[in-house]
This record gives C-alpha cells, structure tokens and sequence, in this order.
C-alpha cells in the first residue's frame, strides 16, 4: 500500500463527501453496505464524516488499486448530483498528480485509470542493436546471425537487456527477428520451450495494432469519403475494411500507414525477474475501438455500458478471437487473473504482458516431470 496515496485519499473523502454521500459509495460498490452496520453502532447514532471516511477505506481500500477504483467513481459522478447534493471533490488534481507519479493515467472515455506496467528500464548489453528501425532497409540476416552468436555465450549477468522493434506491420523478415529475439530472452535458463507459444501471443499483439492503425487510416481516407464511419456507422464500416482486405490485402493501408508514418513499437525487456512484452501505437484508438478492446479484457467492468460487445455479431473480428487466444495462453505462464495489460494514452496505447521467470521454471519443472 501506497501510504502517500492512502493519506490523501482520505482527506479527499473527508473534504469531499458528507456522511451520507460516503454511505452511498459503499453502497455503488456493494449494495448492501452500511455504515453503521459496519461500525456496529446504532442506525440512530451519527456517525462522523472522518469516521465514515476511514470506515470506507477499511471496507473497500485495502490496497492502491481499490483506491483508484474509489476514486475513479467519485471523477466520473464529479458535478453530477451523488445522494443528496452536487458532488465537488476538493483536492483533485492534486490526487491526480500524484496518481500520474505512481504510473497512474487516467482514459476519460473510459473513465478509469490504468497503471503503465512498461516502463524501460536504463539496462542494456546489447548496445549495438537496442533500437532496430524495421521502417528502413536493415542488415536483418546479420542482426539474427548476431543474436544467434550472443545466445550461445551468454552468462547469468547478461539477463538484463532490452531491444525495441519499429515496424508498420509483420511479415516474414520481422516474424524470424522476432522469434530469434524471444529466443534470446528464454535461452540462458533453458526456457526455449516456450518460445513458440510467447511468439504466437505477441504476432496477435502486433496484428492487432497494425489492424488498428489500419482502421483509423481507413476510416480517414476511404470510409468517409463515402459517408460512413467508424463511428456512426460501425457494423458498415467493418464490412467495408474487411472487403479491402479481402481484395487487396494490406497492400493499401500499409501504402497509408508509411505515407502518414502511423507505425507500431515492439519492446522486448529481459531482467533476473521477468521477461517483458509490450506492443505500442503512435496514435489512439476510436471510442468503439477501444471499448471493444477493454471489454475484452476486463468483461464485467463495462457491464452497465450503452455499448455491450455481442459475440453473435457476425462482424465481430480485431480485438477479438487474437485476444482470447492470447488471453489463453497467458492464463498457462501466470497467476495474474488479467495477464494481458492495457494503458491508453491520448495519442498512443501499450499493451502487452510480463511473465515472471519463477513461474516459467515452474511450468517447466512441471513438465519435465
């Protein structure tokens, strides 16, 4: 737990919300709450704001995720009538600064925050090829011949290293740099078993990230043009992007996605403790597209949501069948219930997955056995 967070929080609630108005946040949260029932006093008794506040954070605080699911509520009902007034929360950008410092962004389409998992730490051995710019015409036969040479005398001390990939889309080419990059992560400690099923999860990582470039590309420059959008007209527009890319592959988009420089990022990050996997966008997704997408990974969080994903859609296709055979595969390297982490960004997102290397051995044990 965040003490830092966890103190200004409560002065938030305190500040923020009368007795009446924390009583009802509980209630959002578990219908059956009650104030005094949880102080075991009398419903006769008044219970103190401050009190009220900490008895909240008692029920629904235990740790810094809860926290920012609190607050999340309370900015989404901001200037809206919460019980029995306007609610108006002191010592909220505040809150929110120190949120951002703790790699807590806020989505405003979403209303939600989400932690960024993917940061790039300041390791590398492997200074030569730390970024490798697929955009351009590169030496990849010998990048893969370089890395195949490292992979056969690393050491305990080389575990800590990271590359990032810059690329419009897979193909052949980046498809046998990736695999001998995730080789590379599993080799010292004899994982390479698992190489197969790592790669299969992030080519549907990458696929999904091209796609959606893709579509805002599309939707800008041919989907509008015959007045339909992504937008106002979804179900028509997925038809069209799927007659394009039955016609012509993704001949056209990618002609796009080079002209507007609309490229995806691939980091690979290796510690003693972890093999990190995270895919980037140089542009943000649609509303739909990013409900869609969110509601595949979290399914109950939108429940209550006007846009509800229905599986018989005959269009449903993207952030769908790729997600849940990531989602699957995942759920067999690690305890995490969502393996799989998103974050938006304005202008951007990161998605991607972690997997601890004591899980992996693990699997591995298990196995062998």
């Amino acid at each position: 737990m965040n003490s830092e967070i966890n103190k200004l929080f409560y002065k938030v609630v305190v500040n923020s919300l009368n007795t009446q108005q924390v009583n009802y946040l509980g209630s959002m949260l578990d219908r059956n709450f009650d104030l005094n029932r949880e102080a075991g006093i009398s419903e006769i008794i008044p219970i103190p704001r401050q009190t009220a506040a900490q008895i909240l954070l008692d029920r629904f605080g235990n740790n810094e995720e809860d926290i920012v699911k609190l607050f999340a509520v309370l900015l989404e009902n901001e200037g809206k009538r919460f019980y029995n007034r306007k609610l108006t929360l002191w010592g909220r950008d505040e809150f929110i600064a120190l949120l951002k410092k703790n790699k807590w962004n806020y989505d405003d389409d979403l209303h939600r925050f989400f932690i960024d998992p993917f940061y790039e730490r300041e390791i590398n051995f492997l200074r030569k090829i730390r970024l490798l710019d697929l955009r351009e015409k590169i030496d990849v036969k010998g990048i893969i011949s370089e890395i195949e040479a490292i992979s056969k005398t690393m050491g305990i001390q080389d575990l800590e290293w990271r590359i990032t990939l810059r690329l419009y889309d897979i193909d052949a080419t980046s498809s046998e740099l990736i695999r001998k990059i995730i080789f590379l992560l599993l080799t010292r400690q004899n994982l390479q078993i698992f190489s197969s099923d790592i790669f299969v999860c992030l080519k549907e990582l990458i696929i999904n990230a091209s796609k959606a470039n893709y579509k805002v590309l599309f939707d800008k420059h041919v989907a509008r043009k015959k007045g339909i959008s992504i937008d106002s007209n979804y179900k028509e527009f997925l038809e069209m992007f799927r007659s394009e890319i039955e016609e012509n592959g993704n001949a056209n988009l990618l002609a796009l996605a080079k002209k507007e420089d609309r490229f995806i990022t691939i980091t690979f990050q290796s510690t003693r403790e972890s093999i990190d996997v995270w895919v980037s966008n140089n542009q943000g997704l649609t509303l739909i597209e990013k409900k869609r997408l969110y509601q595949r990974l979290m399914p109950n969080e939108l429940s209550n949501d006007s846009f509800m994903l229905n599986e018989s859609d005959e269009f449903t296709e993207g952030a769908g069948l790729g997600i849940n055979l990531v989602l699957r595969v995942l759920r067999n390297y690690s305890k995490d219930p969502h393996p799989l982490k998103i974050v938006f960004y304005p202008h951007s997102l990161k998605i991607g997955f972690q997997l601890l290397r004591v899980h992996l051995l693990e699997k591995l044990e298990q196995r062998i056995q």
